[in-house]
């Protein structure tokens, strides 16, 4: 089960991020749930694109590991 959480908000941020919210038809928590959701879509998946990135420099800088790879088949051009 999600746990609450408590922020505070600036007025002036507030009031805007409330008129859309209500634009959107949301409730203001509704609202901030659904964009702290998406940032935190948005980081998991940039996290595991930097980890990949790291993987396949790895792999083209390590001559063992670039002919293990190019051993089970999948060329090193092909891997990213």
């Amino acid at each position: 089960m999600a746990e609450t959480l408590t922020i505070r908000l600036g007025a002036d941020d507030r009031a805007v991020l409330e008129a859309t919210a209500q634009r959107r038809g949301q409730g203001l928590s509704t609202f901030l749930r659904s964009l702290a959701e998406a940032e935190a879509r948005r980081l998991r998946q940039e996290a595991i694109r930097a980890e990949g990135e790291r993987v396949i420099a790895h792999l083209a800088g390590d001559p063992e590991a670039r002919a293990e790879l190019e051993e089970i088949g999948t060329p090193i051009s092909e891997a990213g």
